[in-house]
């Protein structure tokens, strides 16, 4: 994991506590944002991100770049049949120096229905709203998986 801290003097104590602490908070949310997407709860991903926030989709080729904002996204997930299982690893947090923007970058799978459909990288764009970290923004870019990582849970 990354983390960036400011270079104005603080406390070794809280540089110490902090950088984890939010970092384990920020990633919390990412997870709570594709648990929401496994449920399709509208409920669910109020708590996690902002509806006006935006989204840039890059699906697996010959489909071209698409562009939404993160309401529009929650309101078709949740019409949606299938059953979604997107999973994320290896989390890289970035911290804006004062502590209410943040960034998390990670590869991802994600399951349709049981099967591996696509695979790819997740860019999390996070603010710190009232003291609570919130998706406000969601890029992705994927292909379509190997044999390899069809197989992979």
């Amino acid at each position: 994991m990354c983390w960036s801290l400011s270079t104005h003097p603080h406390s070794s104590e809280a540089l110490q506590q902090r950088p984890s602490e939010e970092a384990d908070a920020i990633i919390a949310v990412t997870h709570g944002f594709l648990a929401a997407l496994s449920t399709k709860s509208r409920v669910d991903f109020e708590k996690h991100c902002v509806r006006a926030g935006g989204m840039s989709l890059s699906p697996p080729s010959p489909t071209t770049l698409r562009f939404c904002t993160i309401g529009s996204f929650v309101e078709h997930v949740a019409t949606l049949k299938d059953d979604i299982d997107e999973r994320i690893w290896d989390p890289e947090v970035k911290v804006q120096e004062y502590g209410n923007l943040a960034a998390v970058w990670a590869p991802f799978r994600s399951k349709i229905n049981g099967v591996v459909d696509h695979v790819g990288v997740e860019l999390f764009v996070l603010h710190k709203l009232n003291g609570t970290w919130k998706v406000t923004g969601l890029a992705d870019s994927c292909r379509r998986p190997t044999e390899e990582e069809k197989l992979l849970e």
